[in-house]
């Protein structure tokens, strides 16, 4: 087997933040929607929805930070042995996952401009998107079109992770190149 070259430290380090955002962010999400749907409202669901929208709003710019990287800096190449169709979903899956790093939170951030309802942990104030009027009708939308998006993420979520354990198992190399 060839030696597997690792990602940056600074790329490591950004992957495994936003990995621990999104596994909060999924839970968290769960919860508060369960919450306002049995119409349970307080203090506990008030900072759930806030500490969700810090967190996702805190996602969608750490993409725009992840995304410059990937253009600026190449990955590793994966291992020679590793197959070709292999190689192609893996970058498939990664590229998909960025896809909805990026539309799930923004259409979160739409809805909650639309609802209005910017404010999240210690009162601050997310900016409004802009272009995005207010309506309760258009905030539904928003909100299901981010909650159909959330949902997909986490089934992608759920397949990189059970990848990861394979590579891991497989000792391939490919797990290594992220720790």
């Amino acid at each position: 087997m060839s030696q597997v070259q690792k990602y940056p430290a600074g790329w490591r380090l950004l992957h495994w933040l936003m990995a621990l955002m999104v596994l909060t962010l999924i839970p968290i999400g769960l919860w508060m929607t369960a919450r306002a749907e049995a119409d349970i409202w307080g203090r506990l669901t008030d900072t759930l929805y806030s500490s969700h929208k810090a967190v996702g709003f805190a996602v969608l710019l750490l993409m725009i930070v992840r995304i410059s990287v990937k253009i600026w800096l190449k990955g590793p190449p994966y291992p020679d042995e590793m197959p070709r169709k292999l190689q192609m979903a893996a970058k498939g899956l990664h590229h998909l996952m960025y896809v909805l790093l990026v539309l799930t939170p923004l259409f979160g951030w739409a809805g909650v401009t639309a609802y209005p309802a910017l404010v999240t942990l210690g009162g601050y104030h997310l900016p409004a998107m802009p272009f995005v009027p207010q309506g309760d009708q258009l905030a539904a939308r928003l909100f299901a079109i981010h909650g159909a998006l959330a949902i997909s993420l986490g089934v992608l979520v759920a397949g990189h992770i059970t990848a990861a354990f394979r590579h891991m198992i497989r000792k391939d190399g490919i797990f290594r190149r992220m720790i």
